[in-house]
């Protein structure tokens, strides 16, 4: 193609940041925004640079303009499954906000879906491009501390009535847990840094805030298969800055958030080394580094090559999250075959 149009589905907070990072992206164009409303649409055009782009009400209708070649999924989790199935059987490609879904069934089929039409997917866990866990992955490819054999990811934010999303993150049918709605951002950092499958996990709940319809704070323990054990938290009621933890214990030194300890890598090394970088530190999406995230997307439509942030591996992390959420709700341990059989 000599320029990929781009639709955006929502015209949320979230997805201002999309049209803005699609267009810095060399032969790359917002061609079409889609939402409820024409008055929405178009104020989220104006705002966001792209006033010459095609406003739809009906995301039939985008799916159906050959202009579209690929599309921004920025809507609420719940109304993913059938969005991303609709637009992989048009043959749009796929970059898909989180949570993909809150359903182990529904999930399933939109993996079938996307797979039988072989278009492209990205998931947006986008902190995969934020420096510091850039920096980390570098670190752990060089085996700086050598295998992992514990590992913490936390995340904490206090998603009260200031934050954007709160008017619908409280409702279980829309938001469907906390670790889907957000906490799945540490699931997805465990994975990555463990690079190791989970066999079994094991959780605890509880909430402060009684608006949401769900617990919102959840402790879960994983254990990988490779004899690694993980651990994660998620709170949505902290009542502190906004933080997203990380420990990661190996068999040469540690890791935790920017600090390295490794002797054998940094001879005489006597204290952690502090690693001046941006870190993970706010729920703002505009901190959230979606120019690396959204490049990517469509260098994999050029490319015709899978990403490994496709929708096949995010699948393995919102399992984790079903499974989490279900020894929670149960109090028994969950393995992660109970899971992948009901998305089969």
């Amino acid at each position: 193609m000599d320029e990929i149009g781009v639709g955006v589905l929502g015209t949320g907070w979230v997805a201002g940041e999309h049209i803005r990072s699609y267009g810095k992206i060399p032969g790359c164009r917002v061609v079409g925004l889609c939402s409820r409303t024409e008055e929405g649409a178009r104020a989220k055009a104006i705002e966001s640079g792209v006033a010459g782009a095609r406003i739809y009400t009906g995301f039939d209708e985008m799916l159906a303009d050959p202009a579209v070649h690929a599309v921004s999924i920025c809507t609420p989790p719940n109304q993913h499954p059938g969005q991303v199935i609709a637009a992989a059987r048009a043959g749009k490609h796929l970059l898909i906000e989180k949570a993909v879904a809150n359903d182990p069934r529904l999930l399933g089929a939109m993996l079938r879906a996307v797979h039988e039409a072989g278009v492209k997917t990205v998931v947006s866990f986008v902190l995969h491009w934020n420096p510091e866990f850039v920096w980390i992955r570098r670190m752990l490819d060089e085996g700086t501390i050598g295998k992992i054999f514990i590992a913490e990811v936390d995340y904490w934010h206090n998603i009260g009535p200031h934050y954007a999303q709160y008017r619908w993150n409280v409702k279980r049918e829309i938001a469907g847990s906390a670790l889907l709605s957000a906490g799945c951002h540490a699931v997805d950092a465990l994975r990555w840094f463990v690079q190791d499958e989970v066999d079994e996990v094991s959780a605890y709940s509880n909430r402060q805030n009684l608006e949401y319809e769900y617990d919102t704070n959840l402790v879960g323990i994983l254990k990988f298969r490779g004899g690694a054990v993980g651990k994660t938290s998620t709170s949505l009621d902290v009542k502190s800055p906004y933080a997203f933890n990380i420990d990661l214990l190996g068999e040469r030194g540690s890791i935790r958030d920017n600090r390295i300890f490794a002797r054998e890598f940094f001879g005489g090394q006597t204290d952690w080394i502090e690693v001046p970088t941006i870190r993970p530190d706010s729920g703002d999406v505009t901190h959230h580094p979606f120019d690396g995230e959204l490049s990517h997307f469509i260098d994999t439509v050029r490319s015709g090559e899978e990403s490994p942030l496709n929708l096949s591996d995010a699948a393995k992390t919102h399992a984790v999250c079903f499974a989490l959420d279900r020894s929670a709700a149960e109090r028994r341990p969950v393995r992660m075959e109970e899971i992948e059989a009901e998305m089969r």
